[in-house]
């Protein structure tokens, strides 16, 4: 036993592998079977119908036994000393051939001597073809050779078989759709291949002996002169010229026995009877509402007359439908399906589309041209239905591909945001006589905003807040950097006004056209004041408690850091006195926006944080974050946001 190593080998195999070759395998499933078949013939009618009219031979008339001549002759089926009349007619008219699509199954019920004249015209004739059919509904073949049939549905009567010059069967395949399109050129019956009514006549009427045939695969070969493609059940698709009014010339069977009539009555006809000379004839039932009305994919009612006059016009002309046949559109499908597939994995999905629009274009046209001008029936639905869901699945694949990466970037980001956090000051809420709050609050995963609150000593606290430029990682990673050596120079550093300093002429090592904006403050508890300085950060907000009052502060400001190397930040003083308040926040407060566009903007701000001033530095900070929440209403978040509120208790 060999399966757990069988096994192991296929749990090798790589699933995007896997499934390329069931793809394969399915359209090769699918192709062979024609699943899509209905679609097919549609796409076949489409193309049918875009061709101009084919001109047919010029010796092929056709005689209806149309309204015209039932309104006159009575009703169907009509007496058949009338088509004794006829055979007269068309005899001394000297056509060439007469072709009956009328089955002559039965004695005659209307007149008896009816019969007799019809056989006599035939013996006195030969040029003359009667059709039969046979029974072969369930006798279906999946290959090329003629489909068989056990029994004759409707053989033709007594002695008119053995006055005629040939006889064929006048049987149709109806394909699933309803419409006709192909016929069996043979039926094997009792060991005999009976021909269909047209071929015999074309075989006839050509100088070829329809007895020596030979069955070639996908092509017929009669008497090694005709070659004929076939399909399934040895069928041949009918190549219809065009509609049934704007091919072949008409005659109404009525006409001809009238202008017999009248030229042996010495007048002239109305008709040129030069026209029926050397003519191949067709005859048969056209009349509106008879069972003899068929789909085909010109029209909905065409009288089956009409298709041995094609099929007759198609052989003697040499121009057939072609169809590749089952494995070369297997083989065609597999080959789109390897296009399309390299196409999708080489490019973007834009790009993808793009260049599957232009392989749909030429595709398109290709087939269709080789059908209008070659007759070359290529399949189209399949190939079309396969590139769509080609793409279909990549732009599928590709969606649950990069929703992976997100989730595994999220993952890592959300790693990224711990970290960030471990970064900012924790227990902060009441720090020697003063009460803080603090927030941030990243536009994406991470921010770009840092901020820093610490205890230098008994008597002084610091705080630190910054803004780098941009967001996202890379703001975060020199948030990261700012906040470290921020950290390393205010501890060895007393002035800050020498810690901006320090830190800017480090950053500008590596910020590399980015910059952070800063504002560091120390406050000094027991003298009630704060020692500042600023690097182009907005200016705090400061509620005055014995002025009752708030204002911006900021007399004095450096670039901020990142920009210029050598620059030295100034100092300024401000007194902070019990029931005073500071706010700090980055520019993601003021510039937040609502759906009409309005920033948030310092004005609002100050606004607020006067409102709120006799509130706790606590509910203060969770007002004016309300009332930005409130503001922005359903927008995203257009920056990260830092907000640090603190009050001299």
């Amino acid at each position: 036993m060999h399966f757990p190593s069988s096994f192991k080998i296929f749990k090798k195999i790589s699933p995007k592998l896997l499934i390329f070759f069931i793809s394969i395998l399915l359209i090769s499933i699918i192709s062979y079977l024609k699943l899509f078949n209905n679609f097919e013939l549609i796409f076949y009618d489409w193309r049918l119908n875009l061709r101009p009219q084919l001109k047919t031979f010029d010796d092929i008339v056709v005689i209806e036994i149309d309204d015209y001549t039932l309104e006159r002759l009575g009703t169907w089926p009509l007496p058949r000393d009338y088509h004794a009349s006829l055979l007269e007619a068309l005899k001394f008219f000297k056509a060439k051939l007469v072709v009956f699509d009328i089955l002559f199954s039965e004695k005659s019920e209307t007149i008896n001597e009816a019969d007799s004249l019809f056989q006599e015209a035939l013996q006195h004739t030969d040029f003359v073809y009667l059709p039969i059919a046979f029974n072969i509904q369930d006798n279906v073949r999946k290959d090329y050779l003629p489909i068989e049939s056990k029994a004759i549905a409707v053989d033709i009567f007594g002695d008119f078989k053995k006055h005629i010059k040939g006889y064929g069967h006048i049987n149709t395949f109806v394909d699933s759709d309803g419409k006709i399109r192909r016929i069996p050129l043979f039926i094997k019956y009792n060991n005999e291949l009976i021909p269909h009514l047209s071929l015999k006549a074309a075989c006839d009427f050509l100088g070829i002996d329809i007895k020596n045939i030979e069955f070639n695969d996908k092509k017929l070969i009669i008497d090694k002169k005709l070659f004929l493609p076939i399909l399934d059940e040895g069928s041949f698709i009918v190549n219809y010229p065009g509609q049934w009014k704007t091919t072949f010339k008409h005659f109404s069977y009525l006409q001809i026995i009238k202008m017999y009539s009248d030229v042996l009555s010495g007048i002239k006809p109305s008709i040129d009877p030069s026209l029926l000379k050397d003519k191949i004839c067709f005859v048969g039932l056209t009349a509106t509402g008879t069972a003899d009305l068929k789909p085909i994919p010109f029209e909905n009612l065409y009288p089956m007359l009409g298709l041995h006059p094609t099929v007759f016009n198609s052989i003697v002309t040499k121009n057939f439908i072609f169809d590749l046949g089952k494995h070369l559109n297997v083989f065609l499908n597999i080959l789109i399906f390897l296009i399309s597939f390299l196409i999708c994995l080489k490019n973007s999905p834009p790009k993808a589309l793009f260049a599957l629009i232009i392989f749909i274009i030429i595709y398109f046209l290709i087939a269709t041209g080789l059908f209008v001008i070659y007759g070359i029936w290529v399949v189209l639905f399949l190939p079309l239905l396969i590139i769509f869901i080609t793409y279909l699945s990549f732009v599928i694949y590709k969606f649950l591909e990069e929703l992976h990466k997100r989730k595994i970037l999220e993952r890592e980001l959300d790693i990224a945001r711990k970290i960030q956090e471990s970064f900012l000051p924790h227990q902060i809420k009441k720090l020697q006589n003063l009460s803080v709050c603090a927030l941030m609050q990243p536009a994406k995963f991470v921010a770009g905003d840092l901020y820093d609150i610490f205890v230098l000593d008994e008597k002084r606290t610091g705080i630190f807040i910054g803004d780098v430029s941009g967001k996202g990682v890379s703001a975060a990673l020199i948030m990261a950097q700012a906040i470290s050596l921020f950290r390393v120079f205010s501890r060895s550093i007393e002035e800050p006004e020498k810690v901006l300093s320090k830190l800017n002429k480090e950053l500008c090592k590596v910020l590399e056209g980015r910059f952070i904006t800063a504002f560091y403050v120390i406050i000094d508890i027991y003298k009630n004041k704060f020692s500042a300085c600023c690097a182009g950060h907005l200016p705090p907000i400061m509620y005055k408690a014995t002025e009752n009052k708030v204002f911006e502060i900021c007399p004095i400001s450096g670039p901020p850091i990142g920009i210029l190397e050598d620059i030295e930040y100034e100092i300024f003083t401000e007194e902070f006195n019990k029931g005073d308040k500071l706010l700090f926040y980055t520019d993601g407060v003021t510039e937040a926006r609502n759906k009409y566009g309005e920033e948030f903007t310092n004005r609002r701000l100050l606004d607020l944080f006067f409102k709120y001033k006799d509130l706790t530095a606590q509910d203060i900070h969770t007002n004016i974050l309300k009332e930005l929440s409130y503001f922005s209403k359903n927008l995203s978040q257009h920056d990260d946001i830092s907000l640090i509120l603190l009050e001299h208790l």
